[in-house]
């Protein structure tokens, strides 16, 4: 991977203002998902996306990359999903309900409707999973390898969470509080919405699951494949669990 002078560090809340912003420049504007929702079109859409990224922040799983000027130019939002009984609502069907612009819940439910495809909690016998949410780096360092590394490293940094090591970093204002600060991942699973990401997942090893055309969901009476004019026309899960000692 071409990322020399790129480091991978926990998401703290000193970063987290960096991460957002990479968001704000890169995630929002040119992600399929983002485009297809026509994200931008509604002022306030994208400020609702960065709260729901902040609440996955808090379980200090979360990492950014940084340039050698302590510039952060990549972030992977990492959520820990926890599953207590057959009836409970997801963090993001729980989120959904609550938004109040209609392009942010069209990207939450399009993940809602990307995770229904396969149940990660039956296929690795878990009550908790670890969940890429985001990924996202600055347009100026695009195709580095900092995306690759930064997937690579959220494994890593899962893969020693279910082994019971200590590796989750508030990223709170409080610098202490973590939320599922008790939950142990089985696997790290993530959608992936771009050729170049789910190439990523390939490179590493996961698993793909659920394929879906992005003419199967719509927005404001266009598909999404209407707005997405290049790049991948499909989104698809993927999953790696963590090896067992």
């Amino acid at each position: 991977m071409a990322n020399e002078g790129i480091t991978i560090e926990s998401l703290t809340y000193s970063t987290l203002e960096g991460a957002l912003e990479v968001m704000r420049k890169s995630f929002f504007i040119y992600e399929n998902v983002s485009t297809g929702c026509d994200l931008l079109s509604e002022p306030g859409a994208s400020e609702e996306l960065e709260q729901l990224n902040i609440m996955a922040a808090y379980d200090g799983v979360s990492l950014v990359a940084k340039n050698q000027d302590d510039q952060v130019v990549g972030v992977c939002i990492n959520k820990l999903n926890v599953h207590s009984s057959e009836n409970q609502k997801s963090y993001l069907e729980l989120f959904s309900e609550q938004c109040k612009y209609k392009s942010s819940k069209c990207l939450v439910d399009f993940m809602i409707s990307m995770d229904k495809r396969q149940d990660f909690f039956k296929q690795y016998n878990t009550n908790c999973t670890m969940d890429i949410l985001s990924l996202a780096t600055l347009p100026e360092y695009k195709k580095r390898g900092i995306g690759e590394y930064l997937v690579a490293s959220s494994y890593d940094s899962g893969q020693q969470s279910s082994q019971g090591k200590d590796v989750k970093v508030s990223a709170h204002p409080d610098g202490k509080t973590i939320t599922n600060a008790d939950a142990i991942p089985s696997a790290l699973t993530t959608i992936m919405t771009s050729d170049y990401s789910q190439k990523i997942c390939v490179n590493l090893g996961f698993e793909a699951f659920a394929k879906e055309s992005y003419d199967n969901f719509t927005f404001d009476g266009k598909k999404f494949s209407e707005r997405i004019m290049y790049g991948s026309k499909t989104a698809q899960v993927f999953a790696k669990p963590f090896e067992k000692c």
